[in-house]
């Protein structure tokens, strides 16, 4: 996401939705995640679409927390690098697979 997409996404929310906090756009988040799980079982077409309101929630639940643009970049790349040195396991039944404690 370019820097200009997270400025209008979270400034449309915050004009639209004066009420919304963090915690209230995770909750809708968890919403629109069953849908894009339903999408993605039924491979429907709209599972583009609930994959990108997924991100605009989360995105704007990170700035109604005071993150902006440059902290959420600078927070993947902390943690990816994390990532890249941990050790990982098997998938589970599930197909997820954990880090290695």
């Amino acid at each position: 996401m370019k820097k200009e997409q997270f400025e209008s996404i979270t400034q449309w929310q915050d004009e639209t939705f004066k009420k919304a906090t963090a915690l209230s756009k995770m909750a809708h988040l968890s919403e629109e995640m069953e849908e894009l799980v339903s999408d993605l079982k039924n491979n429907s077409d709209n599972k583009r679409m609930e994959f990108a309101d997924c991100f605009i929630l989360l995105f704007g639940a990170a700035a109604s927390d005071g993150m902006s643009y440059e902290d959420i970049c600078n927070a993947i790349d902390e943690k990816m690098e994390i990532n890249f040195n941990r050790k990982w396991g098997k998938p589970n039944d599930d197909g997820v697979v954990n880090h290695i404690r």
